[in-house]
């Protein structure tokens, strides 16, 4: 009985590595290569022709982030499943990979079982991270936990103060929500920042999303 194979598209700017990685794939006899492209453009063009069963594709592309090339296929294409193989597994590279919208992700240092076991697992409908981009993963998790942890040291004041100014409010805003002065509201500002170690009106923002603290704010 003849079976469909699986298609697969590969996005990669090294051609050594695409040639490999097609090999591999192909000596599985339900795996079939149907295109390899070395741009995010192309890979674009390539799963809006082919629309393979799965796509392969590194993140360090010449003419885009992967990050962009996976949000674009990902609004024309919610079919294809997306496995990202990266030189990178920190968790400032993982957990932006699966916001953009990829169901697998793996370390190009992993062997090659992990990719074809990715393959087969993301066709489920099921996600797969390699060990190693789940291990980062539960790190941004704890990463996030230490930095609310850090919030709550500062007092209730200082807490409502930075929160409204993470917001967007300025300080006479804050002022007149808080009945204070605005060179108050300042103080209080100033004093969250210097005990968290932040040193611009970016950083605070920054601080606040990473640690979720504007998530369950009410005014």
């Amino acid at each position: 009985m003849n079976h469909t194979p699986i298609t697969i598209l590969l996005v990669d700017d090294h051609k050594v590595l695409r040639d490999g990685l097609r090999a591999l794939l192909e000596s599985e006899p339900d795996l079939k290569v149907i295109a390899d492209v070395g741009s995010g453009g192309d890979g674009i063009e390539a799963a809006r022709s082919w629309q393979p069963d799965v796509i392969v594709m590194d993140l360090g592309l010449p003419d885009m982030s992967g990050l962009e090339a996976i949000r674009t296929i990902r609004q024309e294409n919610s079919t294809s499943r997306i496995i990202v193989l990266s030189m990178h597994s920190r968790r400032e590279f993982v957990l932006p990979a699966i916001e953009a919208g990829c169901d697998g992700y793996i370390p190009k240092s992993s062997t090659h079982t992990s990719l074809l076991q990715a393959i087969r697992v993301v066709l489920t409908g099921e996600r797969y991270l390699h060990p190693k981009a789940a291990t980062a993963l539960m790190e941004s998790f704890t990463h996030k936990q230490t930095e609310l942890e850090q919030f709550e040291t500062l007092s209730e004041r200082e807490q409502v103060v930075f929160r409204l100014s993470a917001m967007g409010y300025s300080s006479r805003e804050i002022g007149d929500q808080l009945i204070i002065s605005p060179k108050t509201a300042d103080t209080y500002r100033q004093r969250a920042m210097e005990k968290l170690h932040l040193e611009h009106r970016s950083d605070l923002i920054k601080f606040a999303v990473r640690a979720g603290i504007l998530d369950t704010f009410k005014e």
